[in-house]
């Protein structure tokens, strides 16, 4: 019999902020998950990491040094929990990560390098849930719009290497010299980072049906339509879920035509000023002042819109500047897993390539010796994993159970927006106005293949969220400074449905 003493088992969960952020915007996300798992579950404890090397300017780095500072955040944490001669001695034996928008993207090629360098080989760590809220999936979006049309040409600029990938200019450094941006290698089946997803238990896209200027609904939920983008005018009835408002729990767009709008008030007509006077200011938050105060932001803002754009504008680039010195010293010291992520991808191509010519060479044996021929000259795959139990912790004569316990609630599914065999095609519902089709993004052929590729991961879930009355909702969706700004609370109801689905 053992002396060892018994092994407590840990689940980590990483939260990762986005662009501009700091490891405050994700705190609200890491208190929830700590409260509605306080208590050990069969045995396994929580405990939570928020990452915190990539705040501020450093998220001008790119998705994949952003990727390398989470991962080395991960290893640190777990040689912290797994110290020799703790008492009670502790082993990580689950991972799950949450990326919260830029954040989502590095999540997704950090679980590509833990892939990729074995982290989840032999279920030493079995990955569990993965999460991304307001991600931009497909990258930032196009539309005929004169600003988006400025955006996506200074955003590359601007943004360093991370614009670079927001707006696929970067198809000259992936693909295997095919000419392919990052985000669409990222989701191509046999890609170290579509494997790694494809390995959770549970993959959920969280995304705002409306208001998110900033990550809009397609692609934060790799779809290539938006039936939200006038959902005042089109009829679609939105119901939310009771317990986790604004998850919404079903939505239904109308099977004949939209119902007519009411007619608007004539302009400068009583009506018309009524309107205007109680509609939500457009001014950001720090500007929004009460009467009489609003009139004189009003009159200033000839003048403080300018002086705004070139503070922002000098901003980027001493930010952008100093990224680029960051990267090319990060290059310089030979940092990091690139190499090990492209060496696994040969890898798989070599297999790829391998079972074809086995292949091949198994439909000549049968041609040439019959059908008579024994089973020995087959070729054998590879046992799946699927099923295979967990080896015991070091220390320890039994292997780890699986865990079965019921979650705490229901998941939330909703009906196809469109047949993933006509995702291709630009067909818009009967109820669609040449207006609502205007606001349609611009999709490239490669972000529709992104989305043809996101949508076969298996056990992908997407939940949509409903914000209204707010400037953007971007912020909003994971509490992101709920002190500052007490409408943030308003996206509570979002992190406690992904806290009371989390799988232990």
């Amino acid at each position: 019999m053992s002396d060892s003493p018994a092994i407590v088992e840990v689940h980590l969960l990483a939260c990762v902020h986005g662009m501009w952020g700091q490891p405050s915007h994700v705190t609200r996300m890491a208190e929830i998950m700590r409260e509605t798992h306080a208590k050990a579950e069969d045995g396994v404890e929580l405990d939570v990491l928020v990452a915190e090397t990539n705040r501020q300017a450093h998220t001008y780095d790119g998705v994949d040094w952003g990727a390398e500072r989470v991962v080395q955040e991960v290893k640190d944490r777990i040689a912290v929990i797994e110290t020799p001669g703790a008492n009670p001695r502790k082993k990580v034996t689950r991972f799950s990560i949450f990326g919260y928008s830029l954040g989502g993207l590095l999540s997704r090629y950090a679980v590509g390098i833990l892939y990729s360098t074995g982290f989840f080989d032999d279920g030493k760590v079995k990955p569990v849930n993965f999460a991304t809220i307001a991600t931009p999936n497909l990258g930032l979006l196009k539309y005929g719009t004169f600003l988006s049309s400025v955006q996506h040409t200074f955003g590359p600029i601007f943004l360093s290497r991370t614009g670079k990938h927001f707006y696929a200019k970067d198809a000259d450094e992936w693909g295997a010299g095919e000419g392919k941006p990052l985000l669409e290698v990222m989701s191509e089946k046999g890609s170290v980072f579509y494997d790694a997803l494809a390995k959770f238990q549970s993959v959920t896209f969280v995304a705002n049906a409306i208001n998110d200027i900033t990550v809009p609904f397609i692609t934060a939920s790799a779809e290539a339509y938006d039936p939200f983008v006038a959902y005042t005018r089109n009829g679609v009835e939105i119901n939310l879920d009771e317990k986790y408002a604004p998850v919404i729990k079903s939505f239904q767009l109308p099977s004949g035509p939209a119902p007519t709008a009411p007619a608007r008030p004539r302009k400068f007509s009583r009506a018309w000023w009524r309107a205007k006077w109680n509609a939500p200011s457009k001014l950001p938050p720090p500007l929004q002042f009460a009467f009489p105060f609003n009139i004189v932001a009003w009159a200033l803002l000839p003048i403080l819109f300018p002086l705004f754009v070139a503070t922002a504008m000098t901003n980027l680039g001493y930010n952008t500047f100093h990224s680029r010195r960051r990267i090319k010293l990060l290059e310089s010291s030979g940092q990091g897993n690139r190499s090990a992520i492209v060496s696994f991808m040969q890898r798989v191509e070599r297999r790829v390539e391998d079972t074809v010519l086995d292949m091949s060479n198994d439909g000549m044996n049968d041609e040439y010796m019959g059908p008579d021929a024994g089973p020995s000259n087959m070729t054998t795959a590879s046992p799946s994993r699927a099923g295979t139990p967990l080896p015991p912790l070091p220390g320890t004569s039994t292997p780890l159970k699986e865990k079965t316990r019921p979650p705490r609630r229901m998941s939330i599914t909703y009906t196809p927006l469109a047949d993933p065999n006509s995702r291709y095609q630009d067909s818009y519902p009967s109820t669609d106005t040449t207006k609502e089709k205007q606001n349609q993004p611009l999709l490239t052929e490669t972000q529709r293949r992104i989305i043809a590729n996101l949508n076969t991961l298996p056990n992908l879930k997407k939940v949509y969220v409903f914000i209204d009355g707010v400037p953007n909702s971007h912020a909003t969706i994971v509490c992101r400074d709920p002190k500052g700004f007490s409408f943030h609370r308003r996206g509570e109801g979002v992190l406690r449905y992904l806290a009371d689905g989390f799988e232990m």
